[in-house]
């Protein structure tokens, strides 16, 4: 890749070649098992104001002749570099230095093996280095005398019931990273205990989570803990026509507190002929066409939506409490409406008019919500964060659990039930996405019913989600601006006709 080596400051398409020079300079390999040419292809790319840029690259090894990946390894984080750039180094959408200001300015090699340039305000590092996540390395470190085997030992003890199991050996597979906040790990475990005169061994898999603030990892652990003991006393109860068999959310099973490393059980059917689906794949429309390309039907995710009705219904009823006290009220989320507005404004000038009249309309309205109490929530109940198989719905992430009013969940999740295709006004999209509100919100009013919560508390959670409903909107609005992606005009206008008619 070139590079820029004038005094001209550098522009996005060339900070790979700036991430290959500091490592270069301090003399580390991005990947060093491999001797063959490697490039730094975007995974991920945003811009937050007063938070800098940051930047995930996948490394992979470059196609023969074309300077293309191979893509080999294309989800593997043992291959994510991240780049941040400090508010400082940047003005506006431009990068203040220069190539030739990188590579005169000394780097740095942190403790931690991030890599810097305090100079510029720049820092890189090659997973699983992370300043702000420095128990990470450990946290994938599962040698046989080492805080995560033994207590991964102990974790699949609690889970089979059963303290004659060893951990024969564990392994650890990186699946979700988030650069300075927190990563998700598969474990996968092989198990072993004596029958008689033989040894029986068994797979298992765990998933871990470490966080970047071990305080937090321990405070959502124990909410896990207590939600999970509510949810198996509550086990063969039937709502709104559904028997729950199985609580709504993975088993906690343990936490390592000096890593900040949580434990829960792997989601995972009974046999391996059980399908399991994400949210977002059991939930896309799917729209049956003619040979003409008419629609023939609309296919609804009637037991799917209904399952997570219930489910939803199940937390704002239960009798957990977050540790922080204070609610998530109408008047944090007029907050973000108004600085989300901002951001769209800002990036697409055309619009901006339209675009911060209804923000100050919702962001009103918001202020003045009054719910008549508030109830725990998710706080980002969406389809991203729902697992299905044999019939039930689990719920994953409870880091934003907190005490709501209970139409912030109903509206994050109708919010992001739309699909995109509803942003093209592609046919069909209109009418699955207002099938499966019906769906969902009819279960919804009846579970809380049938849960002792009166029908005028209902039907205000239901009315003061649509305002949620539009403030959520804004947030996917966003996306385009914090990405540094063009605008589209049309789109965002779909968007605000839709935010139009939640108000």
């Amino acid at each position: 890749m070139s590079q820029n080596t004038s005094n001209t400051n550098v522009s996005i398409l060339e900070l790979p070649g700036i991430v290959m020079l500091i490592f270069e300079r301090a003399q580390r390999s991005l990947l060093p098992k491999d001797s063959e040419p490697v490039g730094l292809f975007v995974r991920y790319l945003r811009r937050k104001p007063k938070r800098g840029l940051a930047v995930i690259y996948h490394v992979d090894k470059l196609q023969s002749g074309r300077g293309t990946p191979a893509l080999q390894h294309a989800n593997d984080p043992n291959r994510s570099v991240s780049l941040t750039l400090e508010e400082g180094a940047l003005n506006g959408p431009q990068i203040r230095f220069s190539s030739a200001q990188v590579r005169q300015s000394s780097v740095e090699i942190e403790p931690s093996g991030v890599l810097s340039v305090p100079e510029l305000g720049i820092s890189v590092q090659a997973f699983p280095a992370d300043a702000s996540l420095p128990a990470l390395a450990a946290s994938c470190d599962t040698s046989e005398h080492g805080p995560v085997f033994q207590a991964l030992q102990a974790a699949a003890r609690v889970q089979l019931h059963d303290t004659a199991w060893r951990l024969a050996s564990a392994s650890a597979e990186p699946v979700r990273y988030k650069p300075a906040n927190r990563c998700v790990i598969r474990y996968r475990l092989v198990l072993e205990r004596s029958d008689g005169d033989s040894m029986v061994r068994k797979n298992s898999t765990l998933f871990g989570k470490v966080y970047a603030d071990p305080g937090q990892a321990e405070s959502v652990q124990a909410m896990q803990q207590e939600l999970y003991e509510e949810q198996v006393n509550a086990l063969g109860s039937k709502v709104a026509e559904q028997v729950l068999y199985s609580p709504l959310l993975p088993q906690p099973l343990g936490t390592i507190k000096t890593l900040g490393l949580t434990l829960n059980e792997a989601v995972q059917p009974a046999t391996p002929e059980e399908p399991m689906l994400t949210g977002v794949r059991a939930l896309q429309p799917q729209i049956l066409r003619g040979r003409g390309g008419e629609i023939r039907d609309v296919v609804i995710p009637d037991e799917e939506l209904r399952l997570t009705a219930v489910a939803l219904a199940g937390l704002h009823t239960s009798g957990v409490r977050p540790g922080d006290g204070s609610p998530r009220t109408g008047a944090k989320e007029a907050k973000r409406a108004r600085e989300r507005a901002s951001l769209i404004a800002a990036h697409t000038p055309g619009q901006a008019t339209e675009v911060q009249r209804l923000a100050q309309q919702l962001a009103t309205r918001l202020e003045a919500l009054q719910p008549d109490t508030y109830r725990p929530a998710h706080g980002g109940f969406k389809a991203s964060q729902l697992l299905f198989h044999s019939h039930q719905v689990f719920v994953v992430d409870f880091d934003g659990f907190c005490l709501a009013d209970a139409a912030l969940d109903v509206g994050y999740f109708l919010a992001y039930l739309r699909p995109s295709g509803l942003w093209y006004k592609r046919t069909g999209m209109r009418q699955w996405f207002e099938a499966a509100r019906e769906v969902f919100v009819t279960t919804y009013r009846q579970a809380m019913l049938e849960r002792g919560i009166a029908l005028s508390s209902v039907e205000g959670i239901l009315e003061r989600s649509r305002l949620y409903e539009a403030a959520l909107i804004f947030k996917i609005a966003t996306r385009r601006a914090n990405r540094l992606n063009s605008s589209r005009p049309k789109e965002l206008a779909a968007m605000l006709d839709e935010i139009a008619t939640c108000l």
